[in-house]
């Protein structure tokens, strides 16, 4: 027979069912089956998992990266370090993410809110360049320390560890309920107790205090040279302030 000879059609109602039937089997055969099709899904799921990473396994791009440590620095009410930073994002190179805070440090320099690092981490916090128009709008709910507390945080701040009864000896006056009112504020916490009769407690400054005066470390404090070398101008300069300051809270708001 010739290659060139055209296959013969079925002529009669059962070769064409035979030949349907034919079909059908070659047709089911080429499906595949449940596991089959299953084992398929899973090589595929597999590759993509190997080529892109899922979210938060640490293979986060630096952009990505930056963005989502820009996200946990707003919504946290506190300073976050570099290593809670590392622990959220689970990034495995420490030094991804410190390039992403330095970046971001460096975007804001110029804004009204900066990326400071504050208290062993980082937070933002309004440019202290604006602080005058940010005073305005808190005016009606500042932040204050009496003079007292102020005296007996100061002597806390840099005597720590120390005790009361030492703060008492300094200050002259007792000092119990001002130590109890920066207790309650969270400004200074109780360090231990000291090694002498009566074992009085030991107390120093908290990460809060350092936060609320926009501190570093206890190494930005100013020296008590810096604060005695102060000219006659500049002592004027900060009574003059303390007096605006004054006479600004005790104007009425107005309506």
């Amino acid at each position: 027979m010739s290659d060139n000879t055209p296959l013969q059609q079925p002529s009669t109602e059962l070769e064409r069912e035979a030949a349907a039937q034919a079909a059908a089997h070659a047709a089911a055969e080429a499906q595949p089956t449940d596991e089959e099709a299953a084992a398929e899904l899973d090589a595929v799921e597999s590759d993509e998992a190997t080529a892109q990473p899922a979210v938060g396994e640490g293979h986060e791009a630096p952009e990505r990266l930056r963005s989502i440590i820009e996200s946990m620095l707003f919504a946290s009410d506190k300073p976050l370090s570099t290593k809670r930073l590392i622990e959220l994002t689970g990034e495995r190179n420490g030094e991804n993410v410190v390039a992403a805070v330095e970046a971001l440090r460096a975007d804001y320099a110029d804004r009204g809110v900066v990326l400071h690092e504050v208290a062993g981490g980082f937070q933002f916090r309004t440019n202290p360049m604006n602080a005058h128009w940010v005073r305005q709008l808190l005016a009606g709910r500042p932040v204050k320390l009496s003079r007292a507390q102020l005296e007996t945080l100061a002597i806390i701040a840099y005597r720590q560890p120390i005790t009361r009864p030492e703060v008492d000896e300094i200050r002259g006056v007792d000092s119990g309920g001002t130590v109890k009112a920066l207790l309650d504020r969270g400004l200074i916490r109780v360090l231990g107790k000291k090694e002498e009769p009566g074992r009085p407690m030991l107390y120093g400054t908290t990460k809060e205090f350092l936060e609320f005066f926009n501190l570093k470390d206890l190494k930005d404090l100013p020296t008590l040279r810096e604060f005695y070398e102060l000219n006659e101008e500049s002592m004027a300069k900060i009574r003059e302030l303390d007096e605006s300051r004054l006479a600004k809270s005790r104007e009425p708001e107005k309506t």
